[in-house]
Parts: structure tokens; C-alpha cells; sequence
């Protein structure tokens, strides 16, 4: 074998020497094999093995030879010229992109290697896959656009060029010693293998790991030397590996009992324990149903690890709807893992702000409480720095996050080969799926024919699942035209392999419970804020007089900060707390007042506290950002009318906890009817037109929606709602599909209602099908990158172009403060960029609002320079407030907006 020209470099940038290019793409091969046997799932293993043609130790060396070939671009003018074209090698002038040089050299070069040619060969897919290491396929030249006499032209320089790139090519493969994939190839499997090979170069591409082996770089690029070198790859790229967090999640084996040693199964998780394990022979969708408080979350996980264990899965990550619910959940999932982990594990948060979070710290105190269970000490539960990276939390083995870090797996965003394999090597679970609308169903039901297609154990879960999302779902995930009908309560389990089971549970009598969902009158139109007080204060008169808690849902930010402010009086002199919450409130008041409403409302641990409740005065003003996920417990709920399922949502939190009930205050104990009483405020009971003057919930609800639910309570003020046995019934019929239910009753005299819920949702239906890339398989790797948009534009919620406000007060001699008068002032800039320390404190007075509360927003609302041009900050809409002299602070303008930051309500809009 010739030797390699070690002149041609492919690292420089911060080495302050050239590392040779195949070098690097040792390092490159060498991290596939220490990913491939100890950190990617069998399940992926076994779908690229098939894909391949091979076995599984063949696909890894195929694999490895596939990466280390993702530079080969780089052997052309354009790239080399940036510090020295070795002598000898002519520079034809012009320019291509290194990645792009890859994928258009490497078809040919692996057809000279025995690869199968045409628009289906793997020669070609492999090229792509290569290609695509920067994150985005590239198209590819015909094959008779790269004659030798046509290399210059293209930029991949003269014939000796390609000579080199054959040495490369050829030194390579002696070293790796792969075999030859089957001559067709699978587009679905070439996406996993482009996430591998991204993940690969990033391990192999970090400075510190260069760094290390620069003084093994080989004198010459003989067969000898190069072998020396990636053996010793192996070994250094191993300890990064680890380092980085990139790891199997490994759990104990055992029952339910043993997941979670401190209570007995109910009927739900009972059952799923004894029938789940039978059923688990591969991947397969898990879809629970059952209503709020039985334990879901403990049946799911003791769900995911039985199906993790049956499938070879590296890890599971747990998708919820919001920033809030995510982070609630992480502490609750790492628990779980610190307790019945077997070894070292990553865990990693996953939304747009959790940088902010002190995941550390949340980290120590779950450990050290797991700690304290026999046999846990051997467990790590740990987050690192290289996983707090942009994109790569999906990679650890314990994941949280929103369903958008899920769904941008499947938009056109850059890296979503790389999000598409790090989801396959999970168990994904998502919760609270009757949350998302027709847009975030459809990216779903893409995704889950994805997952479906690369075999990965999926877990669904709700409380109020409607049956055609169910059925759409389920159908998405199995490949097939008619979906699954899930039991209430109760789960089903299915595999494309033809496995299934249907399960209903049984609730025994004494978990049952009635609900009086009552209809009460507090006036229509937009101005039915004030209309409300007398009715809140008769229905609180009981919690003022005797003590306990009560939780007031309003349907808009607006209507709870009017709420609030008009309850201030009477809680005064009634000697009631009165709490706010809701998602305009800076970042960190936000958490504190969350964390606040837990200690309150959440599950007491004994009976003291329980107690303690009873007595207390205490009331919450919230939106709707507490109906999910959140695990509190209120003696009353007073709710704005909602669609029916948010209604039930609602319900959850109503004396949820039975712990307290014996301990409860007199006036919150069920009737002689048994029932529990839930107050739905609204407007005359038989004729809901009055919906229609309230046009700030119908920017938020359909009408159609709203009038279903309306009607369906009015039917049951009598005999209430029967906890669960109504529940499937009231969703199906208060939640329809896409397409408009025209002959539906409880819409009568709102035909015109109707249609255009149906027609929002099917707008938001196409919105998702160009959103998203095309269902597997695809006629062309590029159509996985086609129309690509930045990360931070892709919509993965429909019409909810979320901004970041930065609240500044600007003092009488020109100070600028964060966050209030006497905040602090912004800090200074070291070489164009703030200290991770600063960034977090500036952060944590940001307030997350609507787009279209700051409409009209433009250059002149940002923040002012340097600041404005540094990151974090670089995109956050700066609300600039005067103070006079007097102290007296005055709203700021955005667009044609003035809103200001009040410390008690958040951000209010004064006009």
C-alpha cells in the first residue's frame, strides 16, 4: 500500500499545528466503536445490522469505516488552502464545501470498493450520509458530472487529488478491515447512522482530545503507523466517551415492589405488572388512560424499564407539554433512577431554558435521598458539561424535557439526523398527550411513524385521551390504516409484530368518586372579570371562615391578574393568603412562586401536615398552567368554562390527595350525595350564545369546543360526573376530530361554530404535513434537510411564536437596571461575551410571553449595545421602563402596546 500524505491537514483551529486528515478520521472511526459496543441500544444495533446485511459486529466495522472517511472532502484546494497546499498538489482556484466534496467523492470510490452503484446502492446512500455530517444532506452530481476531466471544475482539484483521496480511502479500509453492506439500501437506517457519524466528529473533533493525541500523530502514514495510531484512539476516545456522559442506562431487575418499595400496586399498575412483562417481545407502543392521581407516572416508568430491558434500550427520555411540568418531572424520573439504577447514568433536562436550571444541585439532593435506600450506594445519577451543549441533552441516558425537544426531530432543522438517533436509542415516553392540538399531533404522528419504522419502545399516557387521537396515534406508530381503542381505565400494548393486548381495570368502589361540575352565572361578555367577585366570594366564604385551601382557574393572564387584584381586599380582611401563578411572571419569580404553591398545595407526608392544610387560609389564583402535571391538591376548584377534557384535567386537582381526606375542613367533605363539589363558572345554563361575547377565551378555545362542554355539564348537573366511568364518554363527545361533526347535537344552532373549529384544525393539520419531513421511507436522504430553518424559528406549536421579554429600568441619571429600580445593573462584557454566572442571573428576569403581545416589536426594542449583540441576549426584546424622579415607574412601549412589570401580577397591559 502507498503511503498517505500526512501533509494533508484536517484539524488546525486552536491546535497551533496541523493534525494530519486521516488522523482525525481514526479518531472518527475509533469513537464509533467505543459508541457501538457500549453506549448504542441493541434494538438500533439490530435495525442497521438488517438494514446493512450484516452482522452486528460487521455493521460496526462498516460504520467505523463510514466515519472515518466524513473528512475525505477536505483532500481538495479550497480547504487546504486555508493554511498550506502540500508542493506538488496544483490549486485549481475555485471552492466547494468540505462536506459537500465528501458526499460527491465518496460514490465512486465506494463502488471501487465493491459497493452497489445506482439511486438505491448503498454507495450512494453512504455518500449522503457523509455528506450530511455538518447536519444537512446535500444533493448529489451525477455520476457523469465527475469524470476525472470534470474534478476541477467542481472543485475537487486534479487527478493527483483524487489519487490522494484513494490512498486515503484504501489506507483506511486496511486498517478497519470492513466488509460490503448488501447491494440495497435502507433510508430510514442511513438518518441513524448520519446522527452516529455527527455524534462521532463531535467527540473526535474537541480540542482537548486532539490535543491528547497529537504527540502519537505517526512519521509516516505507513500501515504500521496508522494501526498504532487508532489502536491507541481507542483507548484515549474511551475516556472521553465516558466523560461526556454517554452511557447505557442500566436498572435492576424486579417487580413493581421492588420499583417502588414504599406502597402497594393499585388496579392499574397491578395489572400492568402482571400482564406487560408476558407481552414484551420487541419494541411496541404502550398506550394508559386512566384518570388523575392512580399513579400513572409510577406505572409508566416501571413500564419503560420493562420494555427498555426487553429491547436492548440505552435510555428512556420523558416528554411533557411545558417547561414547568418538565421540570417538575426530572427530579421524580432521577429519583427513580438513583434508587434502581445499576452503575454510572447521565440525566439531562431538555427545553429552551434549562441551562438556567440548577440540574447539579437537583441531581445531589435526589442522589443523596436515594442514597439513603439499601443497595442504592453503587448508583450515580450525574449531568455533564458536554451534555448542557446545544443539542446534545437528548443524548444523555436519563432525559426530561418538552414534547418540542421530540418533535424537532422531525422538522427541518439542522442536526435532526442527530436528535432522529438519539431518540431511537431510547424508550420515549410522553405524558399528558391530549394537551397537543391538530399541528403538534400531526409532527407526532410523523414522529411516531418513525419510531415505528426504527423500533423504538414508546409509552403514550393520559388522563383524558380521546379515542380518535388514540386511534390516529396508534395507527402512525404500527404502520397501519385503523388505530387502537384504549380501555377506561386501563392500557393497551401492541407490536408491529402482531403482539397486542387490551386491558380495562377495574377501580374498586371506594376509588371511585362523583363530582358536582357546577354551573354557576357570573354574566357574559369580556367584562365578566368584575361580574365574578360576589360569586368567588360566596363560594370562599367556607375557606375564609374555617380554613383550607382553594385554587381559582381563569382562562387568560389578564383575567387572573383582575382576579387577584380584586380578591386582595377581601383576603385581607378575611386573613386569607392569596397566591398568583401564571406564565408572565419573570423566570425566576416564576419558579420561586411554583415551588411556593408546592409547598402548599402539594402531597403532605404525614398526617401533621395534613393537618396543618386543613387550617390554613389559602388561595390560589392560576391559569391554566396548573392543570397538568403539576401534583396539587385543592379542598375547592373554581374553574373559567374550558373544553370538557381541561375541565376533567381540573377536576384532578380537586381533593386529589385521599391521604388528607379524613383530615379535611367539614365544609369540603362530600354531601349526603356523595359527591365532591367543583365550581365551573359560566353563563345562563341553557342558552351558551353568551360564549360568543367572550371573545378573549375564544382566542383560546373554539367555540364549538366550548359550547360542547357547556351543554354536556348542563345534561349532568343532576347526576353529576361519575369518576371514571363518564369519563371517556364526556371526552369523545366534547372533543372531536379533525373533520367537522355536523350532525353532532350538542351543537345545534352552532353549525357555523363548528366548521371553523374544523377548519382551524385542519389548517393546522397542513401546517404540520410541510412542517415536518416526509413519513419513512423517503425517496431521497435530502428530503430530510429540505426547506431548512434555524433551530430557534422552527415551530413545533402552531401559532405560538413565543418572545423573551428583558424588563430595564432606566433611573433619572441614565442607569439602566434589570428586573426592577434597584436591581442590578446590566453587567459588563468580557471579550464581547457575559460569564455563564451573569448570563443566568440577567436571565432569570426574562418573562416568556405570546408573540403577539409584543407585536410590532423591531430593532429600536432591543436591548442597547454591546449587549444586544451578545449571547444571551442577543435575542430577547428589551420593555425599557422610565423612573422619575419621584420613583414612580411608568410602562414601557412595544409596538403599540405599553405594558408594564409589577412585581405582584407580572406583566400587565396598561392599553
Amino acid at each position: 500500500m502507498d503511503e498517505v500524505d500526512l501533509r494533508f491537514w484536517g484539524k488546525e483551529r486552536g491546535l497551533g499545528v496541523r493534525y494530519p486528515l486521516i488522523c482525525h478520521g481514526l479518531d472518527a472511526a475509533a469513537a464509533i466503536r467505543v459508541l457501538w459496543l457500549g453506549y448504542v441500544s441493541s434494538n438500533v444495533k439490530a435495525r442497521l445490522s438488517e438494514a446493512l446485511g450484516l452482522a452486528e459486529n460487521e455493521t460496526g466495522a462498516v460504520l467505523e469505516f463510514w466515519a472515518s472517511l466524513h473528512d475525505l472532502g477536505k483532500i481538495v484546494p479550497a480547504f487546504q488552502r486555508q493554511v498550506e497546499i502540500p508542493d506538488g498538489f496544483a490549486d485549481d482556484g475555485n471552492s466547494v464545501a468540505h462536506q459537500r466534496a465528501s458526499a460527491w467523492c465518496v460514490p465512486g470510490l465506494l463502488e471501487a470498493q465493491g459497493y452497489s452503484g445506482g439511486k438505491t446502492g448503498w454507495a450512494r446512500l453512504a455518500a449522503q450520509v457523509l455528506g450530511g455530517h455538518h447536519g444537512r444532506f446535500e444533493e448529489l452530481k451525477p455520476r457523469l458530472q465527475l469524470g476525472d476531466q470534470h474534478l476541477p471544475f467542481h472543485g475537487l482539484g486534479a487527478a493527483q487529488w483524487q489519487e490522494e483521496r484513494v490512498r486515503v480511502v484504501t489506507a483506511l479500509r486496511d486498517v478497519l478491515a470492513p466488509g460490503v453492506p448488501v447491494s440495497r439500501g435502507d433510508r430510514t437506517a442511513a438518518v441513524l447512522v448520519t446522527g452516529l457519524v455527527i455524534l462521532a466528529d463531535w467527540l473526535a473533533s474537541q480540542v482537548g482530545y486532539i490535543k491528547e493525541r497529537l504527540s502519537f500523530v505517526p512519521e509516516r502514514g505507513d500501515p504500521a503507523g496508522l494501526e498504532a495510531f487508532h489502536a491507541g484512539s481507542v483507548e484515549v476516545v474511551a475516556r472521553w466517551v465516558k466523560w461526556a456522559g454517554l452511557s447505557r442506562l442500566r436498572l435492576k431487575p424486579g417487580s413493581f415492589k421492588d420499583d417502588f418499595p414504599d406502597f402497594e400496586p393499585n388496579e392499574l399498575q397491578g395489572d400492568l405488572a402482571e400482564k406487560l412483562p408476558g407481552l414484551v417481545t420487541g419494541p411496541g407502543l404502550l398506550l394508559l388512560a386512566a384518570p388523575m392521581g392512580m399513579g400513572k407516572t409510577e406505572a409508566v416508568l416501571h413500564a419503560a424499564r420493562l420494555m427498555g430491558t426487553a429491547t436492548g434500550s440505552s435510555g428512556v427520555f420523558v416528554a411533557l407539554p411545558t417547561m414547568a411540568t418538565s421540570d417538575q418531572m426530572f427530579t421524580r424520573v432521577a429519583e427513580y433512577v438513583a434508587r434502581r439504577g445499576a452503575g454510572e447514568s447521565s440525566a439531562a433536562l431538555a427545553h429552551g431554558m434549562a441551562w438556567l436550571r440548577p440540574v447539579d444541585e437537583m441531581l445531589a439532593e435526589v442522589v443523596t435521598a436515594a442514597a439513603e435506600v439499601a443497595g442504592a450506594e453503587d448508583t450515580v445519577v450525574h449531568s455533564t458539561e458536554w451534555l448542557r451543549g446545544a443539542k446534545r441533552p437528548m443524548l444523555a441516558g436519563v432525559g426530561v424535557g418538552t414534547i418540542d425537544q421530540l418533535l424537532l426531530s422531525v422538522l427541518h432543522v439542522r442536526h435532526n439526523s442527530l436528535r432522529m438517533f438519539a431518540v431511537t436509542n431510547k424508550v420515549v415516553v410522553i405524558d399528558e398527550v391530549h394537551a397537543f392540538d391538530a399541528y403538534m399531533r400531526g409532527l407526532l404522528s410523523t414522529l411516531l411513524k418513525w419510531l415505528g419504522e426504527c423500533r423504538v419502545p414508546v409509552v403514550l399516557m393520559s388522563a383524558t385521551l380521546p379515542s380518535h387521537v388514540a386511534r390516529e396515534l396508534s395507527a402512525a406508530y404500527l404502520g397501519t390504516d385503523g388505530g387502537l381503542e384504549v380501555p377506561y381505565p386501563g392500557w393497551v400494548y401492541a407490536e408491529r409484530s402482531g403482539t397486542s393486548l387490551v386491558s380495562a381495570v377495574t377501580v374498586e368502589a371506594e376509588q371511585k368518586r362523583t363530582l358536582g361540575m357546577d354551573l354557576v352565572e357570573v354574566g357574559t361578555g369580556d367584562g365578566g372579570v368584575v361580574k365574578r367577585l360576589p360569586v368567588l366570594e360566596r363560594e370562599l366564604r367556607p375557606l375564609a371562615e374555617h380554613g383550607g385551601c382553594g385554587l381559582v382557574i381563569c382562562t387568560t393572564v389578564p383575567e387572573a391578574q383582575q382576579t387577584y387584584d380584586y380578591l386582595k381586599e377581601w383576603a385581607r380582611q378575611h386573613c386569607v393568603e392569596l397566591k398568583l401563578l401564571h406564565a408572565r411572571f419573570p423566570v425566576g419569580q416564576r419558579e420561586a412562586e411554583t415551588q411556593r404553591v408546592i409547598d402548599i398545595f402539594g402531597k403532605p407526608v404525614t398526617e401533621e401536615a395534613c393537618a396543618r392544610r386543613a387550617t390554613r387560609r389559602c388561595v390560589l389564583i392560576a391559569t391554566s398552567i396548573v392543570e397538568q402535571s403539576l401534583d396539587i391538591d385543592a379542598d375547592l376548584v373554581v374553574s373559567d368554562l374550558a373544553p370538557i377534557e381541561l375541565l376533567l384535567q381540573r377536576a384532578g386537582r380537586l381533593q386529589r390527595h385521599r391521604v388528607c381526606d379524613e383530615l379535611r375542613p367539614l365544609w369540603a367533605l362530600p354531601g349526603e350525595d356523595g359527591r365532591r363539589r367543583m365550581v365551573v363558572l359560566s353563563g345562563p345554563e341553557q342558552d351558551p350564545r353568551w360564549l360568543l361575547a367572550r371573545k378573549a377565551w375564544l382566542a383560546i378555545y373554539p367555540a364549538a369546543n366550548l359550547v360542547r362542554a357547556h351543554r354536556l355539564l348542563v345534561a349532568r348537573q343532576n347526576d353529576g360526573v361519575r369518576i371514571p366511568d363518564d369519563v371517556q364518554n364526556l371526552v369523545d363527545l366534547g372533543n372531536p376530530g379533525v373533520l367537522p361533526a355536523l350532525d353532532d347535537e350538542l351543537l345545534e344552532g352552532f353549525t357555523d361554530e363548528e366548521l371553523t373549529r374544523a377548519a382551524e384544525a385542519l389548517v393546522q393539520r397542513q401546517g404540520a404535513e410541510v412542517a415536518s419531513v416526509p413519513d419513512p421511507p423517503m425517496q431521497d436522504l435530502v428530503e430530510f434537510s429540505e426547506h431548512e430553518v434555524d433551530e430557534t424559528q422552527a415551530r413545533t406549536r402552531f401559532n405560538a411564536d413565543s418572545e423573551r421579554l428583558l424588563p430595564l429600568f432606566e433611573l433619572p441619571e441614565g442607569t439602566v437596571r434589570v428586573g426592577s429600580p434597584t436591581g442590578e445593573p446590566l453587567p459588563e462584557l468580557r471579550q464581547g461575551r457575559l460569564a455563564l454566572d451573569e448570563a443566568k442571573a440577567v436571565m432569570s428576569h426574562v418573562v416568556p410571553v405570546h408573540g403577539s403581545l409584543v407585536r410590532g416589536h423591531g430593532p429600536q426594542d432591543r436591548l442597547p449595545e454591546p449587549w444586544a449583540s451578545a449571547w444571551p441576549l442577543d435575542e430577547l426584546i428589551a420593555l425599557r421602563h422610565l423612573v422619575d424622579e419621584h420613583g414612580v415607574v411608568h410602562a414601557g412601549a412595544i409596538g403599540q402596546r405599553s405594558l408594564l412589570l409589577d412585581k405582584e401580577l407580572g406583566i400587565v397591559k396598561r392599553a
